[in-house]
């Protein structure tokens, strides 16, 4: 069985990319803060996330960096050459479903402009 749901914030704002032929992608990384705090701060894992057609339009028009989202999908594998021929692997989350669940809070945003 391959799925996963994760609940975390955005790391950036959502950018809408138009690969042709009408098909819509949005590729991002979610910020998923860990059960344990260390040294008295909390921690995260940062999850690459990649999302298609409609999720990604929904994401693009309503969420921003620091929102708070719910994800469900599966993961996945993938490989690609640089233009120097160096070969890459990519592991991440492949969205079927998502919950808006908060927006990063004004008095953040003004304490910590970006």
């Amino acid at each position: 069985m391959n799925a996963i749901s994760l609940i975390g914030r955005l790391t950036k704002d959502i950018e809408l990319k138009d690969i042709g032929e009408g098909r819509l992608v949005t590729s991002n990384t979610l910020a998923v803060r860990k059960t344990y705090k260390k040294d008295g701060s909390s921690d995260a894992d940062f999850i690459p996330f990649v999302a298609w057609g409609k999720r990604a339009e929904l994401l693009e028009e309503y969420c921003s960096k620091g929102d708070l989202i719910g994800l469900t999908g599966r993961m996945q594998s993938r490989s690609y050459k640089t233009e120097s021929e160096d070969m890459r692997y990519v592991v991440e989350m492949l969205v079927e479903d998502l919950e808006f669940l908060q927006k990063k809070s004004p008095d953040k945003v003004a304490a910590n402009p970006s």
